[in-house]
């Protein structure tokens, strides 16, 4: 082996590396972190400096083995991680756990920002060291995160909703963005307008053009009702048209910077309907290295930045070929700069291709559909921002009735746009978020003078109505929470996901709506805690994590300020939904001491004993001690379910304040009486239906299984009919046996709307099937997969697995329990390809 090593984060770019640097390097992939918090505990001494302990990934056995052996037998080891804070930290990571192994060893740090031939041959001739301030800004934000939804998720469960997942610091502010949004559109009120819309033909050449009504009565036009809209339509259609007023302005239309991290997502998004996750994922594709025939070459520059700095060389490799393709008055006379943010690593590059002379269309022989989309975007974007501006003329005409003179109560406004040189949109003309919107694109004006005479053909009248702000969707929600200053190039894609993931939001037309979930906990955390979700606080928090990578500020020093504010609010929050203990006392006084309380359920049977219950709870207050709000809310139910047998209940909780919780417990309750009323008499109907089936297909034996349906509607019958409740799993099965056996049974339409197919897919906020869509959903990220293993029948391929999998959820929404363990098995084989995997299974009982 040699005695140079190369470690790097994933086996794609070990591929492509390692082609570059050849033989005289060993080169290995970490496959993401090696070390991290621990997942079951909070991992963080809050007493001593916030110090962290970390531990080995346990799926990382076989990796750290690995890394281990060959730190022994190495001589030099280069760090040679992504050029971010999260890349940083892998490296420190790395050098934290092998030196141990190996005191010798000369641990030195690369970093490039493409992974080209050129640009890594050059970052090993002159190797750096760790950065610890951009490690410690890391370390900050882990921190920061791992105390927040470990200390806040708790309340959510206990206080909001037990469906709740967590807490996100950052993820907490977006779902903010997208409840206060969703506020604004169910408030707004719409109102009512018209506009008018006219087709003239110039009296010369009878060429015809179109114009909308601006003005009436010398005012801007502004009509709220039907009767008015009458009026002036009947009263513009018999006046006669002449030119008036003919304007020719001159404008210049400047390309966009090349792309950042958040515009690249937004265009993505716009024009080729990817995610942002989805978005990120190809990138990294083509940033980690693509077998272009000759080898594995990285395509794009690194894809995490909020730079719109390009180096020199791409700029002179862009003017040669724009020279060569399409001329020189495509170069701009001076070099188009852009200025990025406040906040950007002006050391990082833009998002640009690493060889300009690789176009779209000799690079399509090699990349797949999803690949060619993005890098043909990527790289019209780059092209188009290094070229000259675009140069139209806005021509706008003016036309009134009675020559525009005395009297002239109309105008009408018609306007086109002529392109005299295309500049750059010769190689990107798509809709950005930079891009103005110009209503008269598209169109086109006759030749026309001052005087003419134009005849009215058509007036059309139409009825509009004022509609609320749009719904957010990924790309400009991304682009709010840019402007806003919360999150960083990083983070964008997976705050976007874990917001969906949590089924706090989910996407309905492209479009981001908050679930009544997301709702619930929105207003928790906002009305509870509002400087902590605050956007401005949390945007301020960003910046301090900056300053800490800058090394103006310890990380400790910024832990300890924010500490102090956290468990202030903590506090304020902790226990607030539980009443004084007197008050509760009091309330409880409702039972008197000869209440006549149900027998407690024999032993070996689940039930619950209230009187066992009641007593404990006043044993508890008596010592001094405080209700839980589980404590509380199962109380309450207590005294709803004996409401009717409490005579003084109406006046103590006017008493206590309690009048309206209680009644609100009462209505809940009553409710799910009702529902299992008719759950109870539904099954009962479909009973006694399949009651008169008499050829019931025979017994069938699979494996050691064998399938009666005969023996197994009897059991669910007389389960039903002694008033045991059966499992939904079993309704679904007794509904299965209807259907099957339909043809035999007299009425079937009578009871058909019980059991139609749809009734059987599980509630979307059933446990089992949220584990399932979750598990999934963090498949997506996987793109390296294991070699099929096994022989014969027995081979098993996990993509092809995974994929089984996916269709039977589109098509069953369930997933059985061995499915649920076997895909956890999988997804823990290849956890390092999954972003920020322990946030996103924390809840998911690995």
């Amino acid at each position: 082996m040699s005695t140079d090593l190369v470690i790097v984060e994933s086996p794609a770019k070990a591929r492509t590396i390692g082609k570059i640097l050849g033989k005289d390097y060993s080169v290995l992939s970490s496959m993401g972190h090696i070390r991290d918090l621990p997942q079951r505990k909070l991992g963080v001494d809050l007493e001593n400096g916030f110090t962290p302990t970390y531990q080995q990934n346990k799926s990382r056995k076989n990796v750290i083995q690995a890394l281990t052996k060959a730190i022994k037998q190495a001589d030099s080891a280069y760090l040679a991680t992504d050029p971010d804070r999260e890349g940083e930290a892998i490296a420190w990571h790395l050098y934290e756990l092998l030196r141990k192994h190996n005191a010798d060893v000369d641990f030195r740090r690369v970093t490039f920002h493409e992974i080209t031939k050129q640009a890594v041959l050059n970052a090993f001739t002159e190797p750096g060291e760790l950065d610890m301030n951009r490690v410690d800004a890391q370390q900050a934000r882990r921190i920061l995160d791992r105390i927040v939804g470990y200390q806040v998720s708790p309340l959510l469960w206990k206080q909001v909703d037990s469906k709740a997942k967590s807490a996100g610091r950052v993820q907490s502010v977006a779902l903010r963005l997208i409840c206060e949004r969703e506020r604004e559109i169910e408030a707004f009120e719409p109102r009512e307008y018209w506009n008018f819309d006219a087709e003239f033909t110039e009296n010369k050449n009878q060429q015809k053009f179109v114009a909308k009504l601006s003005e009436v009565d010398g005012a801007k036009v502004d009509v709220g009702d039907t009767a008015t809209a009458e009026a002036i339509h009947n009263d513009a259609r018999q006046a006669a048209y002449t030119v008036t007023k003919i304007k020719d302005t001159p404008k210049i239309r400047r390309p966009g910077p090349p792309f950042i991290t958040s515009t690249l997502q937004q265009a993505a998004s716009t024009n080729l309907r990817l995610s942002a996750k989805q978005t990120m994922m190809v990138a990294q594709q083509l940033y980690e290295g693509i077998d272009t025939g000759n080898g594995p070459t990285g395509l794009i520059t690194y894809m995490r930045t909020d730079s719109v700095t390009i180096s020199e060389e791409s700029r002179t490799a862009a003017y040669a070929f724009i020279r060569e393709k399409f001329g020189a008055d495509y170069i701009p006379e001076k070099p188009n700069r852009y200025k990025s943010k406040k906040s950007a690593q002006e050391a990082h590059e833009a998002i640009r291709p690493t060889d300009v002379g690789l176009t779209p269309k000799a690079a399509s022989s090699f990349l797949d559909g999803r690949q060619l989309k993005l890098y043909r975007l990527i790289w019209n974007r780059f092209m188009a921002s290094q070229m000259a501006p675009a140069r139209t003329i806005q021509h706008s005409v003016e036309l009134r009735d009675n020559n525009g003179g005395d009297g002239s109560r109309f105008k009408f406004r018609a306007g086109a746009v002529e392109i005299i040189f295309q500049g750059y949109l010769k190689v990107y003309d798509l809709k950005d978020v930079e891009s103005p919107d110009d209503d008269d694109a598209g169109a086109t004006l006759p030749p026309l003078s001052v005087g003419d005479a134009c005849d009215l053909k058509d007036l059309k009248k139409t009825q509009k109505f004022t509609e609320p702000p749009p719904r957010f969707s990924e790309g400009s929600l991304v682009r709010e929470l840019e402007n806003n200053g919360v999150g960083r190039p990083s983070t964008y894609a997976s705050i976007v996901a874990t917001i969906q993931e949590r089924e706090y939001v989910v996407k309905e037309k492209r479009q981001l709506a908050p679930t009544a979930l997301g709702k619930t906990v929105c207003d928790y955390l906002v009305t509870n805690m509002p400087l902590l979700f605050e956007v401005k606080f949390t945007a301020n928090m960003e910046d301090k994590l900056d300053e800490i990578e800058q090394g103006k500020l310890e990380w400790q020093k910024m832990m300890s300020m924010f500490y102090g504010d956290f468990t202030n609010w903590l506090e304020s929050v902790q226990g607030s939904s539980v009443p004084d203990t007197d008050k509760i006392k009091t309330i409880m006084t409702v039972f008197p001491e000869d209440f006549p309380w149900p027998e407690p359920p024999k032993k070996k049977v689940r039930g619950y004993d209230d009187r066992r219950f009641y007593n404990s709870l006043k044993k508890q207050l008596d010592d001094g001690k405080r209700l839980s709000d589980k404590q509380w809310n199962a109380l309450l139910t207590v005294i709803a379910r004996f409401a009717d047998q409490l005579p003084t209940l109406d006046a103590v909780a006017e008493e206590t304040g309690f009048g309206t919780t209680i009644a609100e417990y009462r209505e809940r309750l009553a409710a799910r009486q009702r529902q299992a009323t008719e759950a109870d008499s539904v099954i009962c109907s479909l009973c006694d239906a399949l009651e008169g089936v008499k050829e019931w297909e025979k017994s069938v034996g699979k494996g050691k299984r064998v399938y009666d349906d005969k023996k197994f509607f009897t059991s669910l019958a007389q389960q039903a009919r002694s008033g045991k409740v059966l499992s939904p799993a079993q309704a679904r099965a007794l509904k299965n046996l209807v259907r099957k056996y339909s043809e035999q049974i007299p009425n079937f339409s009578d009871i058909q709307c019980h059991v139609e197919a749809e009734d059987e897919l599980p509630d979307e906020n059933d446990e089992s099937y949220r584990e399932a869509q979750a598990l999934l959903t963090l498949t997506q990220d996987i793109t390296a997969w294991k070699e099929p293993t096994g022989k014969s029948a027995r081979k098993f391929d996990e993509q092809a697995f995974v994929a089984s999998l996916s269709k039977q959820f589109d098509q069953r929404k369930k997933l059985s329990g061995r499915q649920i363990y076997s895909l956890k098995k999988v997804i823990r084989n290849h956890k390092e390809q999954i972003n920020d995997y322990d946030t996103r299974t924390a809840d998911l009982k690995f």
